[in-house]
């Protein structure tokens, strides 16, 4: 006669086996060697990386951007220190003297004084976007090290030489001097694209905002210009759209970084010893046990962002919303890595920037044929579905963004020869 297995010796038998299985799965999870692995190689790939660009010139200088830069920096960080915060109604009237809204003559003595003083400086740094390859100085990159605050007051100089370069560009449009203008803004829209090669989301925000702020100077100095600076023109601002780095490439640098950040400590010693000087140093930090489920939720979070980053706009909203409402249905999850995120606000800037670059293009292709051929085209030459041409009357076309709330005002075209209705010539 077969015995029978007393009921609670078959369920502890099955109890153990639960939790054994549970403990290898935990164990699985909590294991960050692979993780490491993954981190190390990705340090080392980002920190070596190139960032070739088409040049916006055709006699380049050898050498990368960042090469050229690092000669500027001190000098740049000297001038930024020794320059006083603008008011509110400063920073006012500087914005609408450079967007064409307000003459020259609106600034300040003293404004105009501090321009011409740092323009041998402005102009080096314009100059180092002839190089022949782009990439940023070691102190602007994500990976540079735990420490900002150089970062930082680089970034706060850079912003300041793009707003002077986009005031330098008006100005000399306001003297007549359209082609040199051309020459400047051109050089400072090189430095904005510049600034997104391999400068995390950081330098994403300080390109866009680049853009922002010198390409209705821009638009207006290509507009004044000869026909055969127009023609050049198109090229070069092709080049230029071409050149932006893939949005996906940005926040993967982001993601290294943010892993650096928070979750150096918990590499072997040997891992530590592999990475960048900078990062050597890892002060141990309490629960590491739920870091590591942390680690593995944010590798996991930043390869799912990465896939769809690169999506056309509309689709990449619908994409983004479907990984914010996964989240939202996952169960214990933990604290989110901050930087590793397109923001709405992020994402009008990008697709801005893209925008405005797309209507600088147009502008000046309409301009040309315009000139060729004694009459405007029916339609933009470049294909774009974000952009649409409309008459204004014999003179003048308008060129508008198809984007609800993107854009608001149009880009305005004028024939050579039609006197300029809305641009003040005077000279300071």
């Amino acid at each position: 006669m077969a015995l029978k297995r007393p009921l609670p010796a078959l369920m502890g038998g099955v109890s153990l086996s639960v939790l054994v299985s549970l403990g290898a799965l935990a164990h699985q999870h909590l294991r960050t060697d692979a993780l490491e692995e993954r981190l190390l190689r990705e340090v080392n790939t980002l920190t070596h990386a190139e960032h070739p660009r088409p040049a916006h010139i055709t006699a380049t200088r050898p050498g990368t951007f960042g090469d050229a830069m690092v000669p500027l920096l001190p000098a740049l960080l000297q001038q930024a220190r020794a320059t006083p915060a603008p008011s509110a109604t400063e920073a006012a009237t500087l914005e609408a003297v450079t967007e064409g809204r307000a003459p020259v003559t609106d600034l300040p003595a003293s404004r105009l004084e501090a321009l011409e003083r740092g323009l041998p400086l402005l102009r080096q740094v314009l100059a180092a976007t002839h190089a022949e390859s782009g990439g940023l100085p070691e102190d602007l990159r994500p990976l540079s090290g735990p420490e900002v605050s150089r970062r930082d007051a680089l970034i706060h100089a850079l912003r300041h030489v793009m707003e002077d370069a986009a005031l330098e560009t008006r100005r000399l449009v306001s003297r007549g001097e359209a082609d040199p203008a051309v020459d400047t803004c051109l050089d400072t829209l090189a430095l904005s694209r510049e600034l997104a090669l391999g400068g995390g989301l950081v330098g994403q925000r300080l390109s866009a905002a680049g853009y922002a702020r010198a390409w209705r100077a821009c638009a207006d100095a290509i507009d004044a210009a000869s026909l055969s600076r127009k023609q050049q023109a198109v090229s070069q601002l092709t080049r230029l759209h071409e050149g932006f780095p893939p949005v996906s490439l940005t926040l993967h640098e982001e993601a290294v970084a943010a892993q650096l950040h928070a979750f150096r400590d918990l590499l072997t010693d040997e891992g530590r010893a592999a990475l960048p000087p900078t990062w050597f140093d890892a002060p141990e930090q309490p629960s590491a046990l739920s870091r590591r489920l942390q680690w593995r939720q944010w590798v996991e979070d930043a390869d799912r962002l990465l896939a769809v980053a690169d999506q056309p706009a509309e689709e990449r909203r619908r994409s983004l919303a479907a990984l914010e409402a996964r989240k939202a249905g996952e169960s214990f999850r933990q604290a989110e890595a901050p930087s590793v995120r397109l923001s709405p606000e992020d994402l009008e800037a990008i697709e801005l920037r893209t925008l405005r670059s797309e209507a600088l293009i147009a502008l000046a292709e309409v301009d040309v044929a315009r000139a060729e051929k004694g009459q405007w085209p029916r339609a933009l030459p470049t294909r774009t579905t974000s952009l649409v041409l409309e008459p204004v009357d014999e003179t003048r076309v308008s060129i508008r963004s198809c984007i609800q709330g993107l854009m608001p005002e149009p880009l305005v075209v004028k024939a050579d020869g039609a006197p300029a209705r809305h641009q003040v010539h005077d000279v300071p």
